[in-house]
């Protein structure tokens, strides 16, 4: 406190470091909450991926692959593998004990993956998978079938031949299912989408009992037609047009209704 020459009081009040470090004092600290958070959850994601399978790691890679950059033939690759079947895995050598359920699919998706080993064209247009009921092989229909067309590729009998054994050596049903693209029309040959997608699932079915000889009962297989109703990826060119066109060929066991 001063007096001035008039004599008036005057008051000088300074402002203390601790007044003006209580306005800014708890910014930082959620600030460093919020780093902290987001490092732990960092960390805690890169150590999930490292703790993947490589066949699992490829799965998740397709999950968040833009479509829209890759190729036709990457489009086609994207059906992930049966996760229980190791890559350099052999018939007759599971990793680990299985249920009898399991163990039929795991032989069953040997098979179907040396049949593909087999053929280099099959094999870069085709994919295997698996769920709880069975195994599922998928083939792109440049392999099988002429745009618009039921007949089949002198090609397709090589593949054909395989799921024809596959059936006589395990105790599995069968179910063929045919997809087209959403543009084609069957040429005038079928009404619509559903009849050529019915028709193409219907010749692979023929051929296989043939092949079988008598050996396959008719009873243990079923064909089904989808047109374009069930799309593998999201239509948006000619790649992905031609990825959809395709041929399923899922082995269950006999006691499991699927279509």
């Amino acid at each position: 406190m001063a007096k001035n020459k008039g004599g008036t009081t005057v008051i000088i009040k300074k402002k203390g470091d601790g007044e003006h470090a209580g306005h800014h004092g708890g910014s930082w600290k959620v600030a460093y909450a919020d780093f902290v958070t987001a490092m732990m959850a960092f960390f805690l994601l890169m150590w999930l991926i490292a703790a993947l399978k490589p066949q699992q790691k490829e799965t998740l890679a397709f999950v968040f692959k833009d479509t829209k950059q890759g190729s036709p033939s990457e489009i086609k690759q994207g059906v992930s593998p049966a996760m229980f079947i190791p890559s350099d895995a052999k018939i007759g050598q599971a990793e680990m004990k299985l249920s009898e359920k399991d163990q039929l699919k795991y032989e069953v998706a040997m098979l179907v993956k040396e049949l593909l080993a087999q053929h280099q064209e099959v094999q870069n247009n085709s994919g295997l998978s698996s769920d709880n009921a069975g195994v599922l092989m998928q083939v792109n229909n440049a392999v099988m079938f002429a745009q618009n067309s039921a007949v089949l590729k002198p090609e397709a009998a090589k593949l054909l031949d395989g799921v024809s054994t596959i059936l006589l050596a395990q105790k599995v049903d069968l179910v063929i299912r045919g997809h087209t693209d959403d543009a084609e029309n069957g040429n005038g040959l079928y009404p619509s989408k559903w009849e050529l997608s019915a028709a193409r699932a219907a010749a692979c079915l023929r051929y296989v009992l043939a092949k079988g000889s008598g050996a396959i009962a008719a009873t243990r297989m079923r064909a089904a037609g989808y047109a374009d109703s069930r799309p593998l990826v999201p239509v948006i060119d000619e790649g992905s047009r031609a990825a959809n066109r395709r041929v399923e060929f899922y082995y269950h066991s006999p006691g499991t209704e699927t279509w």
